[in-house]
């Protein structure tokens, strides 16, 4: 994408050190959450659609393809994180703003929602941990790297092997098509420093169904709307989560998106920003 859409990062203070953000557009304001293991660039389809008339905010969690590393000892829990994003939105004084989370992003914007909802105005969730899937099966690996010594480093080399990217417990269940420049940068940057690796050990060890199910029902006596903008092919978060989330919380709706899997935003971008300039209300609405 032009450069000019995805201007250099600029950096901003949290209780778990300096993280990277992009910041571009005008109008109102939507900040999105990337996935574990990945950075900003996530959601790289996204500004060209959207910041011609709404200001989009990118931030980088420590989670594994960050460049700055965490505060030693910092909360990299899904609370810690989510309390990195509140502290990301009262360093920029924004308000109303509409939250868009993917993945394990999803499972941040659910914590963000339930513990710091004072700046949010609205909460897009497309295909993310929910209720028991936090990580959902398929993934259920993911647990045991913060105990296998060197299993990150490992996992950083393995997924600069494109042939194995199709696999179903790589990229085989999250995509129609991998993005390949996406996904060798992240891999360098776990494999960059170790302090990284230490980070991202730290947020998976705290991965589990206790804190979605937790906040998950907390969210049923929320006042904020949340819309499901689900990839209806999905097999890792199944369309099933999205139904019982809407189903629970009187303020949710579920769009099924067709052709689309677990990274809507890579297989379905257009559609998906559709969804959000129809949920986002206009300035002065």
């Amino acid at each position: 994408m032009s450069e000019s859409l995805w201007p250099t990062a600029q950096q901003a203070p949290t209780h778990l050190g300096t993280i990277e953000y992009h910041d571009v557009g005008d109008g109102p304001v939507i900040v999105f959450l990337h996935l574990v293991l990945a950075d900003a660039t996530h959601w790289d389809e996204m500004p060209a659609r959207l910041a011609d008339r709404h200001r989009c905010i990118f931030p980088t969690l420590p989670m594994g393809a960050h460049r700055l590393p965490a505060e030693p000892g910092a909360d990299l829990s899904a609370a810690g994180l989510a309390r990195a994003v509140a502290d990301l939105l009262d360093h920029l004084d924004v308000t109303d703003v509409t939250l868009v989370g993917n993945d394990s992003g999803g499972a941040i914007s659910q914590v963000v929602a339930m513990n710091h909802p004072e700046r949010l105005g609205r909460v897009v969730l497309t295909n993310c941990d929910m209720y028991d899937a936090f990580p959902p099966k398929i993934f259920s690996y993911f647990k045991l790297l913060p105990y296998v010594p060197g299993s990150l480093a490992v996992l950083g080399r393995t997924l600069k092997i494109r042939a194995l990217w199709g696999l179903p417990f790589v990229f085989g269940r999250l995509t129609n098509e991998v993005d390949a420049a996406k996904v060798d940068r992240w891999a360098d940057a776990l494999l960059a420093d170790r302090r990284i690796r230490r980070d991202a050990r730290a947020v998976i060890k705290e991965f589990g169904p206790h804190v979605t199910i937790e906040t998950a029902a907390a969210l049923r006596s929320t006042e904020l709307p949340f819309l499901l903008a689900w990839g209806a092919d999905d097999r890792a978060f199944v369309p099933a989560l999205a139904e019982r989330f809407a189903s629970e919380v009187p303020t949710a709706r579920l769009v099924e998106i067709p052709d689309c899997k677990t990274l809507v935003c890579w297989d379905q971008p257009e559609r998906l920003a559709e969804l959000i300039t129809d949920f986002v209300p206009t300035r002065g609405a």
